[in-house]
């Protein structure tokens, strides 16, 4: 009898120690990882075009994982660009998702292991002529102890952009202005609001117009650049901002880094600018002449935009017509006025105390002299 139990009782005992090692093994499973290659396809397409490609998926965690792959479209925020998924459309001819076949769409991919990902793009005739965005995603679907208890579950997905460019055979409408800026400027930070208002209201009276005018605290350290996409297809901006003073000799200059921007969109572009440091400071400290050279930036200057950009429907680089020029005046008061107080209490110091000071230089005259 003992002989049963105990027979019936380690392989239950077995089972009940073997449970929880394997649980704690699927709880300490490192991070979920994955690469793919291409990130991303720029497709200049006519309607009832039809395509073959492939994506290679890689997994790199330390564990097998299961995928799922589905297409979704998108549209960008406006300003900062952010990607927004939207599905409301069902219309084929607009929702590109719908122009996709994917030959496996649900897999196991190995630790390691990398998957070609193949698929059949077909535009349909009826395809609007201009731009579709869509995104490919990779969805890890993890059972749940891939995870510990009472944890955030955090899990990556990769996606593979699709940037189509829909072309027509028949001359499509020119638009006269593809590119519009927006708003090119000093952030608010950076400015000296209430003089800019002075400013403005006593030019407004004096040549009775309402013109605006920008006062900087000093060299600012970046402008606020935002641009419209007014054609049909996204084009990729990019520039620089050249700095010139009053006497029109450049003192610096600053880069636009190229961005897409979605038709019909304004994206703004992140635009830093640092003050050249003049050679007589060069001997300096490099933070003490960084920081001279942007409270010397006195006066008035120019800010002058120079923009290009990249269309798909466009061979080689567009360059819009769009001369713009931003005037501001540098006036950094707060360190030319500590500057003015410190002079000014030094020559006071001497003026005052110049007979002790003309005695104690004598005294140390004497008392280093050596005959």
């Amino acid at each position: 009898m003992h002989s049963k139990l105990l027979k019936l009782f380690i392989p239950v005992f077995i089972v009940s120690f073997l449970i929880p090692l394997f649980s704690v093994n699927a709880q300490k499973i490192g991070s979920i990882g994955f690469s793919v290659s291409p990130q991303i396809f720029e497709i200049d397409v006519f309607p009832e075009k039809e395509i073959t490609e492939k994506i290679n998926l890689t997994n790199k965690s330390e564990v097998a994982v299961p995928i799922e792959v589905r297409i979704t479209d998108f549209t960008a925020a406006e300003d900062s660009g952010e990607m927004l998924f939207d599905e409301s459309s069902q219309d084929s001819s607009f929702a590109s998702r719908k122009w996709f076949r994917i030959e496996k769409p649900n897999f196991i991919l190995d630790s390691g292991e990398t998957e070609k990902v193949n698929f059949t793009i077909s535009v349909p005739e009826n395809a609007e002529p201009g731009g579709h965005y869509s995104v490919m995603l990779f969805e890890p679907q993890l059972p749940s102890f891939y995870f510990e208890e009472d944890q955030p579950r955090a899990i990556p997905v990769i996606g593979v952009l699709f940037l189509f460019s829909v072309k027509v055979f028949m001359l499509e409408p020119e638009v006269e202005q593809k590119l519009e800026v927006i708003e090119f400027s000093v952030p608010k930070e950076e400015r000296l609001v209430i003089l800019e208002n002075l400013a403005s209201a006593f030019i407004g009276r004096v040549v009775q117009a309402a013109n605006e005018v920008t006062i900087t605290k000093k060299s600012p350290s970046s402008f606020l650049l935002r641009i419209k996409n007014n054609d049909i297809y996204h084009i990729k901006p990019f520039g620089k901002v050249l700095i010139y003073n009053i006497f029109g000799k450049k003192v610096g200059e600053a880069k636009i880094p190229q961005r897409t921007i979605l038709p019909g969109k304004i994206r703004q572009f992140p635009i830093e600018f640092s003050a050249g440091i003049p050679s007589y400071l060069k001997w300096l400290p490099e933070s003490i002449a960084n920081f001279l050279a942007r409270n010397f930036f006195f006066g008035k200057y120019q800010a002058r935009l120079e923009l290009e950009a990249k269309s798909p429907v466009v061979a080689g680089i567009l360059q819009p017509n769009i001369p713009f020029v931003l005037t501001f005046f540098s006036f950094p008061w707060q360190f030319w006025l500590g500057f003015m107080v410190s002079i000014g209490l030094i020559m006071f110091i001497v003026v005052k105390y110049r007979k002790r000071i003309k005695l104690a230089t004598r005294v140390l005259v004497k008392k280093n002299y050596k005959p």
